[in-house]
């Protein structure tokens, strides 16, 4: 183990070693935190809440492209989303808007030769059990 030189006795040494130990654990947490939680732009106080709505929203608005994860501090945030009744109701919404969508602006035949192409991702096939699986991280 380290010896602290200033530190007489096997018991304070330790004590330090200890103490040394968490404070470099400690301090990328509460750095993080802090990072998050005291964002203040144009006089709006920004809370992980806000921040972590903000985010889903801009990644549902495709302003935020090629994201891998989650961040780590939204995580129980978009849990609680994806298992809403909101999440359902804005589900609801998107399908009801394609349908408006699809029989006012396609003229359809009605022949059997009618061509659908989707973007599957989250269109015919949910994400949900995804990100179920990953801790919605």
């Amino acid at each position: 183990m380290f010896a602290f030189p200033f530190a007489k006795g096997k018991k304070m040494r330790k004590a330090l070693g200890w103490c040394l130990v968490c404070t470099c654990l400690l301090i990328p947490l509460v750095v993080a935190d802090w990072n998050i939680l005291k964002l203040s732009r144009n006089g709006l106080k920004i809370n992980l809440k806000n921040y972590c709505e903000s985010w889903r929203m801009n990644v549902e608005l495709h302003n935020i492209r090629d994201f891998e994860v989650v961040p780590e501090e939204c995580i129980e945030y978009i849990g609680k989303y994806m298992k809403s009744t909101q999440y359902k109701v804005d589900s609801e919404r998107a399908i009801e808007e394609c349908l408006v969508y699809l029989s006012t602006s396609c003229n359809l035949k009605n022949d059997g030769r009618d061509a659908w192409i989707f973007d599957i991702d989250d269109t015919l096939l949910s994400a949900v059990p995804y990100y179920k699986n990953n801790q919605y991280g």
